[in-house]
């Protein structure tokens, strides 16, 4: 199961690989390539939880809530990384860098909170062993996703 997995994901990323590697424009659920992905994350957590029917569409649900809060911070995250390269490119004072050091603090406190807030709510749908699942779950997704785009960039060097 394990394997066949891998390969879908593989086939999925030989597909959207050109998409992947397009710099970030405007909002990123908006993307074809990142929906996919999505779907295909919400499958396999769904089965690796074993949820049944009811417990999966309360999962979900606060998982999309979930999601749409933190690519908003996500998104408020990557503005300041931008803002603070733009500084590092100007002449600006140390109070300049300050201000957007201390937003940027802000936004992590706020990114912990959420992530804190949203384990706690699923105490409600999934026991304490799903819980852990869902934790190493998403941990074993992110790293297979980067173990596949780079299969798929190796396989794009091979080819050339």
């Amino acid at each position: 199961m394990k394997y066949l997995g891998t390969i879908v994901l593989g086939v999925m990323f030989l597909a959207t690989s050109s998409l992947l590697a397009q710099p970030e424009r405007g909002d990123r659920s908006q993307r074809p390539a990142y929906d996919r992905i999505e779907s295909y994350k919400k499958v396999r957590m769904l089965e690796s939880l074993k949820l049944d029917e009811e417990h999966s569409a309360k999962f979900i649900a606060r998982y999309n809530k979930h999601s749409e809060v933190m690519h908003g911070f996500e998104k408020e995250r990557n503005d300041l990384v931008d803002k603070l390269d733009t500084q590092s490119k100007s002449d600006v004072g140390d109070g300049d860098y300050s201000q957007t050091f201390n937003l940027l603090l802000d936004v992590d406190k706020k990114i912990s909170g959420e992530r804190l807030l949203f384990l706690t709510e699923l105490k409600e749908v999934l026991s304490n062993k799903q819980i852990a699942e869902y934790i190493v779950f998403e941990r074993n997704f992110v790293k297979e996703l980067r173990q596949a785009v780079r299969d798929v960039q190796r396989e794009r060097v091979k080819g050339q």
